[in-house]
């Protein structure tokens, strides 16, 4: 890149990222499209290094060459960086994917919305992105990637009901636009009529749709398996936890940004690096941190690709979670549940202690309460308050199948199945 040229013999080394995205969202609501919008955003990275000194830039827009002259002046100021590696002139690999055309986008809209049979009305959005990344650092390296990527997700509504699906791909084929508005219309199917009510705070063995277990899911590897957090000691677990028992022995839960076929796929991160696959647990044992170059070395361990966002702080793209040996049937999984609560979307995850993983999240739409295995009652507020660890260590089953889902109150994309989870403190 001509910026590198302009920095050369300013600094010891730098690294240079631009990505360019291109967005088109269909955004619907009483079935049908209100708005179909596309924009395009162009942005920079700069990562400076004068001996162990670092300076972090970012430009969306036009880059401003004074700003980066003011960066430079400062460098000999700033302390050394503690987490400091030197650009390895890395050669990523390579992807170039045509875009997808947006104007089938409209085509899943109607899909969704006339599966939703029985609802009054849907809304939701489509939302398609090509994303486009060039690297090169002053050590030699430099690579580029253009990859797609698509999610969905529909709200329908009946009554004072509301029901709300998602699906994730990497191209718009993938997008079973079907199967999300017919699950909505099955979920208030089985909600309508059934009266309504409100928990007490309790302990109650709850069946978490895909939906709820990828997020929570993306919250472990977010703040438990950062490999900045472990070394800032804010993670529950340290670098002597590996190998030890940490989950449910039902529970593998791995890192797949590497994978092509996934929708948070990434072909190299901003270091140069592929992403490669990282177990955090392995059937509940504790296996891996995800990681920079910088944070690996400081635990002594090998980087996994993982600056997929910036070089400060390692972070997921797509996690999955290994399927069991449940049923996939939603009837099927209220039987196994037995006694308990049936949460199908949450948000508003919020964290009153990180390191001890102390949560809550609301529950979005129906829920509906279990009793001899057949739902009895459509609850109305519901909120998990709990810890990751009692999430992680009650994983009591899994459906056979995961399904790949995101929408945009995820904190990670994800493929995820259904799971039971016991004793779990609920409260409204």
């Amino acid at each position: 890149m001509t910026l590198l040229k302009l920095v050369r013999g300013k600094v010891d080394e730098a690294i240079a990222v631009r990505t360019v995205v291109e967005n088109y969202m269909a955004r619907f609501a009483n079935d049908e499209i209100t708005v179909f919008k596309s924009w395009r955003t162009e942005s920079l990275y700069l990562r400076l290094a004068k001996g162990r000194k670092t300076a972090l830039l970012g430009f969306t827009g036009p880059v401003d060459l004074r700003e980066v002259d003011r960066a430079v002046s400062r460098m000999p100021s700033l302390p050394d960086d503690p987490l400091y590696v030197p650009a390895a002139g890395a050669k990523p690999p390579s992807r170039a994917e045509p875009p997808e055309d947006f104007e089938r986008i409209p085509d899943l809209v109607k899909r969704a919305i006339d599966a939703a049979e029985g609802a009054e009305r849907s809304a939701g959005v489509v939302h398609l992105t090509y994303v486009q990344k060039w690297y090169e650092d002053t050590a030699g390296g430099e690579g580029h990637y253009a990859v797609n990527r698509v999610y969905m997700t529909v709200r329908s509504f009946l009554g004072e009901l509301a029901a709300t699906s998602a699906a994730a791909g990497r191209r718009l084929s993938e997008i079973d636009a079907d199967a999300v508005g017919a699950e909505n219309s099955r979920l208030l199917s089985i909600a309508k009529g059934l009266p309504r009510t409100r928990l007490e705070p309790s302990v109650a063995d709850l069946l978490l749709s895909p939906l709820v277990l990828g997020h929570l899911m993306g919250e472990v590897v977010q703040t438990w398996a950062n490999g900045l957090d472990v070394l800032a000691g804010s993670s529950r677990y340290g670098r002597g936890d590996l190998g030890r028992e940490a989950a449910a022995p039902v529970l593998t839960l791995v890192e797949e940004s590497h994978n092509p076929s996934v929708y948070g796929y990434t072909p190299f991160d901003f270091e140069g690096l592929a992403p490669r696959p990282v177990e955090i647990y392995r059937r509940g044992t504790l296996s891996g941190f995800i990681h920079t170059r910088g944070t690996a070395a400081a635990l002594g361990m090998e980087p996994t690709g993982h600056a997929l966002y910036g070089w400060a702080r390692p972070a997921p793209g797509h996690i999955w979670v290994a399927p069991g040996d449940g049923p996939d049937d939603l009837e099927a999984l209220f039987v196994d549940l037995g006694n308990g609560v049936y949460i199908h979307n949450n948000w508003y995850t919020r964290f009153q202690n990180v390191k001890l993983g102390q949560f809550s999240t609301v529950g979005r739409d129906v829920a509906l309460l279990i009793k001899g295995g057949r739902p009895t009652a459509s609850v109305k507020y519901v909120r998990l308050a709990d810890t990751l660890e009692r999430v992680v260590k009650g994983v009591a089953e899994l459906s056979k199948t995961a399904r790949q889902i995101y929408w945009w109150d995820m904190p990670t994309p994800a493929n995820a199945p259904y799971a039971v989870v016991r004793s779990i403190a609920v409260t409204t």
